[in-house]
C-alpha cells in the first residue's frame, strides 16, 4: 500500500487526514485528501483484522464463557459498522478526489 503523502504529514496533518477520513462535510486541502485515500485501505485492512479476531474469540467463548462472548459480540458489531462505515468513506474520498 502507498503511503507516502500520510507518512509525510505533520502530527497536526494526520489529525486532519483522521477527522476528514472519519466524517462528512469537512474541507480540506488536496494533499490532505491524497493522504486521506491513502489511509482509507489501512484501516479497512486492520478492521478486516479485528473482526476476524473477534470472531475467533466470539466462536471459542460461547461454549466456555458466554460473558465474554457477549462482550466480544457486542464489539463485532461495532467493528463491523466501523468497517462499513470505512468502505464508505474510502469510495467518498476517491470520488471527491478524482
Amino acid at each position: 500500500m502507498k503511503l507516502d503523502v500520510y507518512r509525510s504529514c505533520t502530527r497536526k496533518e494526520k489529525m486532519e487526514v483522521l477527522n476528514i477520513f472519519w466524517r462528512r462535510n469537512i474541507e480540506a486541502s488536496s494533499r490532505i485528501r491524497e493522504a486521506a485515500l491513502q489511509y482509507g485501505p489501512v484501516a479497512v485492512a486492520c478492521l478486516i483484522a479485528i473482526a476476524a479476531e473477534l470472531a475467533l474469540v466470539i466462536g471459542v467463548s460461547l461454549t466456555r464463557a458466554h460473558v465474554i462472548g457477549l462482550v466480544a459480540t457486542i464489539c463485532e458489531v461495532f467493528v463491523v459498522w466501523s468497517l462499513w462505515w470505512a468502505l464508505a468513506r474510502t469510495r467518498d474520498i476517491k470520488r471527491l478526489t478524482n
